[in-house]
Parts: C-alpha cells; sequence; structure tokens
C-alpha cells in the first residue's frame, strides 16, 4: 500500500489582498473559514479575497537545524 504525502485537509487559508501583498492571512476549518472569507469580503470589498484548501503532510514536519 502507498502512502500520500499530501493530502487536502479540510481547511481552508482564507487571505486579503492589498495588490500583490497579503494583508490578512487565515487559516480555519472550512465552515469557519467560509464565514471569515464572507466578513471579509464585506468589510473590503474593493480587495481581492482568496479562499485555498491547505495541504497537510501525513509525516510530521522534520526537526529543525541548530
Amino acid at each position: 500500500m502507498t502512502e500520500s504525502f499530501e493530502t487536502t485537509a479540510s481547511h481552508r487559508r482564507v487571505r486579503v489582498w492589498f495588490g500583490a501583498h497579503p494583508i490578512a492571512d487565515h487559516t480555519a476549518d472550512a465552515d469557519q473559514a467560509a464565514q471569515y472569507e464572507e466578513a471579509m469580503r464585506r468589510r473590503f470589498a474593493s480587495l481581492r479575497v482568496t479562499s485555498e484548501p491547505v495541504l497537510v503532510g501525513s509525516t510530521t514536519a522534520p526537526e529543525r537545524a541548530l
């Protein structure tokens, strides 16, 4: 059996953009992310708001070298 190293999680990353610069970055489960996205679209009507799935590795993160 093969193991997938990246799987799509039930979390989403919502960002508010001012040109090419993100001014807000929030990650939450799908339901909360949808509410956050809706609120940011209302608050920043003239800015671009994106919502992307978060990829989660199935293995633990490597330890940092000191």
